[in-house]
């Protein structure tokens, strides 16, 4: 309600509010506060949107140069943390008179190639290689006396590289193989070879 003044001639006036004191001034300002404050954050939203889709396609980048998450052909290479492996062939074989492979198995003969691209020394060992036939993955400790030039266990120092074949059996009726090389004992990365 208004202030009714009178002044010393006995005429009553209103006093009337300043512009800013009025309830309906604040309710325009919050009103403005929040339609400007949604605007800008809209704004935002797109470019945080826009910066989240850069992330995605930054991070699907480094995942396909990831070679954990990828799956490498016979002939090519692959490079984990500076170490080299290449598959450079894949034979069957159904061995000799004096070794075959068990009953519906056969000899699967893999020839790689390490290379250490590492400024330190770095170990190598069949046992860190393993077959998958059909997801089942087993040693490649095979022993087919046809096969010379068996991968062993050893060291290679910077630059150094080594050749060798690793011998497993599989089933003959397994689609799907690959040679699945363990990053390290202490977890369950690998990095996969398509065989077959």
């Amino acid at each position: 309600m208004a202030k009714q003044i009178k002044d010393e001639n006995g005429n009553v006036y209103v006093q009337k509010k300043k512009f800013y004191k009025r309830w309906w001034f604040w309710l325009l300002v919050v009103l403005a506060v929040v339609f400007l404050g949604s605007g800008a954050l809209g704004g935002s939203s797109d470019s945080s949107s826009d910066s989240a889709a850069k992330s995605q396609t930054s991070s699907k980048k480094k995942a396909e140069a990831n070679p954990l998450n990828k799956v490498y052909s016979v002939g090519q290479k692959a490079s984990y943390k500076g170490y080299e492996i290449k598959v450079n062939s894949v034979k069957f074989s159904q061995g000799s008179e004096y070794n075959r492979p068990d009953s519906g198995k056969q000899f699967v003969i893999i020839n790689i190639t390490i290379t250490n691209h590492t400024d330190e020394s770095q170990d190598y060992n069949p046992f860190d290689f393993k077959l998958n036939a059909d997801g089942n993955n087993t040693d490649l400790d095979a022993f087919d006396t046809d096969v010379d030039n068996t991968l062993d266990a050893g060291s290679l120092d910077k630059g150094a590289s080594v050749s060798g074949n690793l011998v497993g059996e599989a089933k003959t009726s397994a689609k799907k193989l690959q040679l699945q090389y363990k990053t390290s004992i202490w977890n369950d990365n690998t990095v996969k070879f398509k065989l077959k």
